[in-house]
């Protein structure tokens, strides 16, 4: 095992957490989610596994959380049948029986890309140390999802948890920004700290003459699906008038970052998501009050598209080159050699659902280039089932709506994990979605979190006495539980 510089960093800053206030851990824990090319240790022993920073202060996050009484209680509570929680549990238990006996019982039956291949071609399906890492590694996204859930449950803890996912959204922007600065500098070293991981590392590359954004990030399409996520949390956010002048600026960085990450996964990603939130929007116009930044996103969303139109159609140079870019990441994307191989793992992925008769071929034990396609692969039938429904619980869930500001931390967050999972859904290999993924999630799903994702209906806004910036509109109280 190689300890790293970064390890040792974070090791000290979970030490220094159990004497610092809940706030401290919180906020490192969830920096820490945005260093995803980083390793706090490398396990030689083991492949080369990489520990990251985030999972090394998740340990120390649940250690400070679940000391407290009443966070030990709330997640109890979080497990009762029928919640979010208890659909998740329930997918984990089945997903770690799945990794250790659905690739024995099938072994050699089928074909899978393994998650760990030696040559990176199809093998005969096996037993694998990606079986345990990969159920451990979704044990960790469920513990994280029932601790946020539990502390978004106490005085206070929403709002908290707003803060640090606008704090994260800012911090991202501050690493695309030092990622083009070191580039352009030639001094790209100075991300060697936090570029420490036995992967491979796509970080100084140029697409149709942009240099792709990373960040902190592995390559452009794991930044660009992050941004995606924190677009939406700040979308929703300026759309419902929370601190419209620091939400507005953030939601259009990321939007900003997201066209020069150059990724397909961002761009699909992005206009799905967009689309989704305009037709929504729209339809709940027709009947209902809307605030005036959500009046000003409807009109002025078609406006904006109709002049970019214009103004590259009428431009010979322009329309050359958009047509260059969108065959390089659109119309000829299938062609490529990554886009050949990616089909080929999805493809394979059915296929092994097939040959297993629909149980899986075990978490970890394949990747596919799709979501919805690894989770029908890995788990089967039988798992897939209680994940659409921890799906289906957190989107559509009702619950007590406390004040109007917890809702909106709600909705946002409920528009961050829609907009993850839809990335997702475009490229994602395995079924893991990561960490800060299902920390929102804990928050979106918790409850108290208001009426169905998307139905809420605007009044005039509602402005705290103890934070004058704050103008968010009055939601509509839902039937008590």
């Amino acid at each position: 095992m190689t300890v790293e510089i970064i390890g040792i960093i974070a090791l000290a800053i979970g030490f220094i957490s159990m004497f610092m206030p809940v706030t401290f851990i919180l906020y490192s824990f969830a920096a820490s989610t945005l260093l995803q090319a980083a390793a706090a240790f490398n396990l030689d022993s083991i492949g080369g596994l990489s520990i990251s920073p985030a999972h090394l202060l998740l340990g120390f996050l649940i250690v400070r959380l679940f000391s407290d009484r009443e966070i030990r209680l709330q997640a109890s509570d979080a497990l009762a049948f029928g919640k979010p929680g208890f659909w998740l549990m329930t997918t984990v238990g089945l997903s770690i029986l799945t990794a250790l006996f659905m690739p024995r019982i099938f072994e050699g039956q089928t074909f899978v890309f393994p998650v760990r291949g030696t040559y990176g071609g199809a093998e005969l399906l096996q037993p694998a140390t990606s079986n345990i890492t990969q159920s451990i590694y979704f044990i960790a996204d469920a513990t994280c999802f029932l601790a946020f859930t539990a502390f978004s449950g106490t005085r206070g803890g929403v709002r908290t948890l707003l803060n640090v996912g606008l704090f994260c959204a800012t911090l991202n922007l501050v690493f695309a920004f030092l990622d083009l600065l070191t580039y352009f500098t030639n001094t790209t070293e100075v991300f060697d700290l936090i570029r420490n991981a036995r992967y491979n590392q796509l970080a100084d590359t140029e697409v149709a003459g942009f240099k792709r954004i990373v960040g902190s990030f592995v390559e452009a399409s794991s930044f660009g699906s992050a941004t995606l996520g924190y677009f939406g949390l700040t979308l929703r956010l300026w759309l419902l008038g929370y601190k419209p002048r620091l939400t507005f600026s953030v939601c259009w960085l990321s939007f900003t970052a997201i066209l020069f990450a150059t990724s397909t996964t961002a761009y699909v990603g992005l206009a799905v998501f967009l689309t989704f939130t305009y037709l929504e929007l729209l339809l709940r116009g027709i009947s209902q009050p809307l605030t005036r930044p959500t009046r000003l996103f409807l009109v002025a969303t078609p406006i904006l598209l109709l002049i970019a139109v214009l103004v590259i159609a009428l431009n010979d140079t322009y329309s050359e080159y958009v047509q260059n870019l969108l065959d390089t990441f659109f119309f000829n994307k299938l062609s490529t050699a990554s886009g050949v191989e990616r089909s080929a793992w999805n493809r394979q992925s059915i296929q092994s659902f097939f040959d297993t008769y629909g149980f899986g071929v075990g978490n970890g034990s394949s990747r596919a280039s799709s979501f919805p396609i690894a989770a029908l692969a890995s788990l089967g039938i039988v798992g897939v089932i209680p994940f659409i429904l921890f799906f289906l619980s957190l989107f559509i869930g009702r619950g007590t709506v406390a004040n109007p500001i917890d809702d909106a931390a709600r909705q946002a967050a409920r528009a961050m994990t829609l907009a993850c999972l839809i990335s997702g859904t475009v490229s994602a290999a395995l079924i893991e979605l990561g960490l800060i993924f299902y920390a929102f999630a804990g928050l979106a799903g918790s409850d108290g979190a208001g009426s169905r994702l998307w139905k809420s209906r605007s009044v005039p806004p509602l402005r705290e006495h103890n934070d004058p910036e704050v103008v968010v509109p009055a939601l509509p109280r839902t039937a008590q539980r």
